[in-house]
């Protein structure tokens, strides 16, 4: 019979848990992390997706104008949770989010657009901008069964950063899901104050079907 002294049961008893905290989703509690879910009541405290454990606030606090509207019933089963509520914009044409920042750190901006038929009215050619401060990020070209997400990388240059949706013309600007993550200052260093890089693509490496993080 081997006997494993006290010590090492212990020791391998801390580094089994380390590992579990290297690999569970990341915590709300983390400085300058928010999700936000576009839409939700303001009079509701928010909810925990069930999969990454990650809690999902109302917009009502980050913005002025707008309506809030849920996608179409027959279209609910096709969307996460989170993006079955939207905020649209059907007056002004230009509507700004403002979220919290510390000037000088580097983030990681998400928006994500699910259209779901919400107006009725199953749009085919809506198309409006997304700017983040007075930068353009990206033209939002949404359709009625898929949910669009556009990242960008950019350096906190206020407490605040203004994300905002402008009105081209081509139908009601809305969005979903709107999500801030603060960045290591050893990530992305070539993004500089005043600049914003957008994503082009991310192709996944690794594993094919497990999900090893989420942001």
């Amino acid at each position: 019979m081997i006997v494993v002294p006290q010590t090492t049961t212990v020791n391998m008893v801390l580094a089994f848990l380390v590992l579990l905290l290297l690999f569970a989703p990341v915590a709300v509690s983390q400085q300058g992390f928010l999700s936000i879910d576009c839409g939700l009541d303001a009079s509701y405290s928010g909810y925990k997706d069930k999969v990454t454990g990650i809690v999902y606030v109302s917009d009502g606090s980050y913005v002025d104008a707008g309506e809030n509207h849920r996608i179409a019933p027959d279209l609910e089963g096709s969307f996460q949770g989170r993006a079955q509520t939207l905020r649209s914009f059907p007056s002004g044409q230009r509507n700004c989010y403002l979220l919290p920042t510390v000037a000088g750190t580097r983030y990681l901006a998400r928006a994500t657009f699910a259209y779901g038929n919400y107006d009725g009215k199953n749009s085919s050619a809506l198309e409006f901008d997304l700017h983040l401060g007075a930068n353009y990020w990206q033209t939002v070209y949404p359709n009625a069964r898929s949910s669009y997400a556009y990242e960008a990388v950019f350096v906190a240059w206020a407490g605040w950063a203004p994300w905002c949706l402008v009105n081209t013309g081509h139908g009601t600007p809305f969005v979903s899901v709107l999500e801030l993550r603060p960045l290591g200052a050893e990530l992305y260093p070539l993004v500089t104050p005043g600049l914003v890089v957008s994503m082009f693509r991310r192709i996944n490496m690794g594993d094919s079907i497990s999900m090893t993080r989420y942001v």
